[in-house]
């Protein structure tokens, strides 16, 4: 997947190929695969979100990658930037940021990382109205669960959930993860995966006949 610029903003629904754009959508710098969708009132700077990957309404996202197949939620924030919580005396970035984010700044320059990246993998479920820090890596196959605070780093094929996200369960045995992990179907042409995808429906299955690849 090539990364452009990918510059928009609209107030009307729109196709574009087979990208489905929503209403009232800002996005600069950011660059969507083919077979994805974005809902209505989302926000994305720099971000790169991989086919088949689908966001609802009211997202928002910066310095993120996103993989294929992955389920967004209503709500969800991603990488939204940092303020100094220990060291400096205040937490306003008029003391550390020249972004002027309250209209003005004392700051010639910027003397504190505000932004990070994050990576989210493939096949990721990210449920509604989380909230996922800046330099975060959540793994293939993750699920995070409704209204969860994701601070550190989620297992590829995890169940995490809570205020802040831990892990509860796996979704599959471990000899199943490495299967996946070595397998990596999202990886495949996409017309295998569709004359494939009744056996997505039961992990066993699935490995019974692909193993051997």
């Amino acid at each position: 997947m090539g990364i452009k610029d990918f510059f928009f903003k609209k107030n009307k629904k729109e196709t574009l190929s087979n990208k489905r754009i929503g209403e009232r959508v800002v996005m600069s710098n950011s660059f969507i695969d083919e077979n994805t969708s974005v809902g209505n009132d989302c926000f994305l700077h720099n971000v790169t979100i991989g086919s088949f990957s689908y966001l609802s309404s009211n997202v928002s996202i910066m310095n993120t990658k996103i993989g294929s197949f992955c389920s967004i939620g209503p709500g969800v924030y991603i990488c939204l930037g940092r303020h100094p919580s220990d060291t400096f005396v205040s937490t306003s970035p008029v003391f550390f940021s020249p972004l002027k984010q309250c209209g003005t700044t004392f700051s010639n320059e910027s003397y504190f990382k505000e932004m990070g990246n994050t990576v989210i993998g493939n096949d990721v479920w990210i449920g509604a109205n989380s909230v996922v820090m800046d330099d975060i890596n959540i793994g293939d196959g993750a699920i995070v669960g409704a209204g969860s605070i994701v601070t550190r780093d989620v297992p590829p094929y995890s169940i995490v959930v809570g205020a802040p996200a831990k892990v509860i369960k796996y979704r599959f045995t471990q000899d199943e993860i490495d299967f996946l992990m070595n397998f990596r179907w999202w990886e495949k042409d996409h017309e295998w995966v569709k004359a494939n995808y009744k056996d997505f429906h039961n992990i066993k299955l699935f490995m019974d006949k692909n193993r051997a690849q």
